[in-house]
């Protein structure tokens, strides 16, 4: 992949990602209500946060922010943008063991079809790039 391609492949994944993001926020939350009750959005995100049960969430946050930060940062260097690009495209890689998001993820692809339509909307977007 060269600075172009990632930097365009950048631009095509950002919007199904930040959907995708929404959608595992959604289901999640949901679940968590059925847990403790209604809560706040301040009070979700706090247990976003530092409830340990959300841990896995945080490697789509990370990915999705090098996302932004990549197509925003005018000095950012080609390698960052190939970079950036390949980090996305490791995190929802089979072959990229040891993650705690995968393992949940895929939980997620099975129960949720709003989050399965997301995923659908990446994945289009991954198999530009030969992922």
């Amino acid at each position: 992949m060269n600075d172009q391609q990632a930097t365009q492949f950048l631009a095509d994944v950002r919007k199904p990602l930040l959907a995708l993001h929404k959608t595992i926020l959604a289901h999640e939350r949901a679940g968590y209500e059925k847990e403790v009750g209604a809560v706040t959005p301040a009070a979700f995100l706090q247990a976003l946060i530092n409830n340990p049960g959300f841990r896995w969430l945080g490697a789509l946050s990370t990915v999705i922010a090098n996302v932004d930060e990549m197509l925003d940062a005018v000095e950012a260097t080609p390698q960052e943008r190939i970079g950036a690009a390949q980090g996305v495209v490791a995190l929802f890689s089979q072959e990229q063991p040891g993650g705690e998001f995968l393992p949940r993820y895929r939980q997620l692809l099975q129960v949720s079809p709003e989050v399965l339509h997301e995923h659908g909307r990446v994945a289009q977007v991954l198999r530009q790039v030969g992922a």
